[in-house]
């Protein structure tokens, strides 16, 4: 594929490959890790709230400084910190001191160079890809990351099953190691620029004011917003359901938390080949329904082969939505405010913690099952209200 031979195309793309893998493969570990110890919906939803988090407090911030600072630096100073993190939580579950509250300030600070990969990561794929490769650029690495979130699972289950949290970190500090290596190859041509700190904090101010006057990416945003306080959410269900409804070992766990990931993966390289601009939103805004409307059908299922499939179905909903999102901001965004507008996207990804914790607390009062259905119910209206409201959200292309 030409993309691939792109200068720096291939090392990003590789780099967003591993540590996907490896993020979700801690996802799932830590949620089972969590509920083995208490018991408890909630705590498993908080786990997740905590790696949310940064999302939402440091999004434009890290968005500002991707386009102010030298990106590439700013990467290798977070896959650094990552293998310091998997090291330590590696020696703490090996002696046997590990516990939940530490375990939540690593997930924490792990959600802080997550939130910087989305940002700057995404800008440079686009960037290096030029506008007319954009959408396929992104729906490559959409593709890419949705491999990742059946990979990680799958493994998760079976190395938390077998070798316990000890096991998944100790792989976390390899992973992350040659993760670090991989991306030091990169080579940035974008200059870093110098600036003060009262410059700074108006470039943020300029990037919401910027994004105030530009409805198109307000319409995007709000898709954003929706999708990430009423769909994702549920994932963190997921193992709890497998575990207490369901009554599945955790390699199976992982097995069920594989399917969104398979239908992504599936979805996203169709559009890579296939989608167009003229179907940019489209696909967006029909693959958004399609994720809401098959985790409510996830909601009704009582085994594993029947809750597997509606998941992968929900998965290729995924990739539409997955795939357009930065693929639209970056195109409806001006080029000198799209690292910033990154950021911003990063924040309204950041919403996701609301909804891990309304889930959370709906499945302490109604079950995860039913806390599934009203979450699902409950984001179908907010779609429906979006598409009324944006016109945007109802015409063919960019």
């Amino acid at each position: 594929m030409s993309l691939l031979r792109r200068p720096g195309f291939l090392v990003l793309w590789s780099t967003g490959a591993l540590y996907g893998t490896q993020r979700w493969l801690e996802v799932l570990a830590v949620a089972l890790y969590a509920f083995d110890q208490t018991g408890s919906p909630l705590v498993v939803a908080s786990m997740m709230f905590a790696r949310m988090a940064p999302m939402v407090l440091f999004g434009s911030l890290l968005g500002t400084l991707a386009d102010r600072l030298d990106r590439r630096r700013l990467l290798l100073f977070g896959f650094s910190a990552l293998v310091v993190i998997a090291a330590t939580l590696a020696v703490l579950a090996l002696t046997d001191h590990i516990r939940l509250w530490m375990l939540a300030i690593a997930v924490f600070c792990t959600g802080i160079v997550f939130s910087a990969d989305l940002t700057v990561r995404r800008t440079l794929l686009g960037e290096s890809a030029g506008v007319a490769q954009m959408g396929r650029a992104l729906a490559l690495d959409s593709a890419t990351s949705n491999a990742t979130r059946m990979l990680g699972p799958l493994a998760g289950g079976t190395v938390y099953e077998w070798l316990g949290l000890t096991g998944v970190y100790i792989m976390a500090s390899v992973m992350y190691v040659a993760i670090l290596i991989l991306f030091s190859r990169y080579r940035s041509r974008t200059a870093s620029k110098p600036t003060d700190s009262a410059s700074f904090l108006n470039s943020v101010k300029d990037a919401f004011a910027y994004v105030r006057h530009e409805p198109n990416i307000k319409a995007t945003l709000s898709i954003t917003v929706i999708i990430n306080v009423w769909a994702f959410p549920v994932a963190t269900m997921v193992p709890v359901i497998g575990r207490e409804t369901l009554e599945l070992t955790p390699s199976w766990v992982g097995f069920l938390a594989s399917a969104e990931g398979a239908g992504s993966c599936i979805g996203a390289l169709l559009l890579s080949w296939h989608v167009s601009a003229r179907h940019y939103v489209r696909a967006y805004v029909l693959g958004s329904v399609m994720f809401l409307v098959a985790i409510f059908c996830f909601s009704w299922m009582s085994a594993l082969w029947s809750a597997w499939p509606v998941l992968f179905i929900g998965g290729l909903g995924i990739a539409g939505f997955a795939a357009m999102q930065p693929t639209l901001i970056l195109a409806f965004a001006d080029p000198a405010y799209r690292s910033r507008v990154m950021g911003l996207l990063t924040v309204c990804i950041g919403t996701g913690p609301i909804g891990i914790l309304h889930v959370g607390l709906l499945a302490e009062w109604l079950g995860p099952t039913n806390a599934v259905m009203v979450m699902s119910a409950e984001g179908i209206l907010a779609i429906a209200w979006a598409v009324s409201h944006w016109p945007t959200l109802r015409r063919a292309g960019v």
